[in-house]
C-alpha cells in the first residue's frame, strides 16, 4: 500500500511530466518540420495556449482541493503555476523575439495601438509577482491574509489572458468560449466556496 508521501511525490511528478511534456511535443513538431509556413506563429499560439490551460489547471487546484480534501493537489499547486508562468513568459519571449524581432520601437507601438496585446502583456505582468512570493517562506514574511489577497491576481490574469484569445480569433470561438466558460465555473465555485466558510 503507497504511503500519504509517496502519492504526493507521484502527483508532483505527473505535475512535472504535465509541464515539460508541451515542450518535447514543441521540439518534435520542430523536427519533423510540422509547425507549418509559419513556425514563429505556429510556437506563439503553442505557448500561449499552453500556458493558458496550465494557468486555468493551476486555479482549478483549490476546487479540487475542497471537494477531496487531499493535500497533495495544495502542495503541488504552486508547482503547476510557476510551469504555466514558465509557459506564458515564453510565449511573450516568443512575441518579443521571434515574432518582433527584438524591434522595441515596434513592440512598444504594438501594446500601445493592439488592445488584445495590451491585456496579454498585463496578464503576464500580474502574474510576476505570484510568481516571486511563490516560495514557501514568503507567506510567512507578508503575513498569510496579505499573500492570499495577492494570489488572488490570478483570476485576473486568467481574465485578460482569455479575454486576449478572444480577440485574437477571428472564426472558430470554440476554444476561447471552453476557456471562458471553465474560468467563469471557477470563479463561481470560488464565491460560493468564500460564502459558504465565511458563514
Amino acid at each position: 500500500m503507497m504511503t500519504v508521501a509517496f502519492r504526493i511525490l507521484l502527483f508532483r511528478c505527473f505535475v512535472l511530466c504535465t509541464g515539460v511534456t508541451p515542450g518535447l511535443i514543441l521540439i518534435w513538431l520542430w523536427l519533423q518540420g510540422s509547425l507549418g509556413a509559419n513556425p514563429a506563429e505556429a510556437v506563439l499560439h503553442f505557448t500561449g495556449r499552453t500556458g493558458l490551460i496550465l494557468l486555468l489547471i493551476t486555479i482549478a487546484f483549490s476546487p479540487a482541493f475542497r471537494l477531496t480534501g487531499w493535500r497533495g493537489i495544495m502542495i503541488a499547486r504552486r508547482q503547476m503555476g510557476l510551469w504555466a508562468f514558465f509557459w506564458l513568459l515564453a510565449h511573450m519571449l516568443t512575441w518579443f523575439g521571434w515574432d518582433q524581432y527584438w524591434d522595441w520601437q515596434w513592440i512598444w507601438h504594438d501594446i500601445w495601438a493592439l488592445h488584445y496585446v495590451r491585456y496579454g502583456v498585463m496578464a503576464l505582468l500580474l502574474l510576476v509577482p505570484l510568481a516571486l512570493t511563490s516560495p514557501q517562506w514568503v507567506p510567512q514574511k507578508m503575513g498569510w491574509s496579505a499573500w492570499h489577497w495577492l494570489h488572488r491576481l490570478i483570476y485576473v490574469s486568467a481574465g485578460l489572458g482569455v479575454y486576449h484569445v478572444w480577440e485574437l480569433t477571428r472564426a472558430d470561438y470554440t476554444m476561447p468560449l471552453i476557456f471562458a466558460l471553465v474560468l467563469a465555473g471557477l470563479v463561481v465555485f470560488r464565491s460560493i466556496d468564500a460564502l459558504v466558510h465565511r458563514q
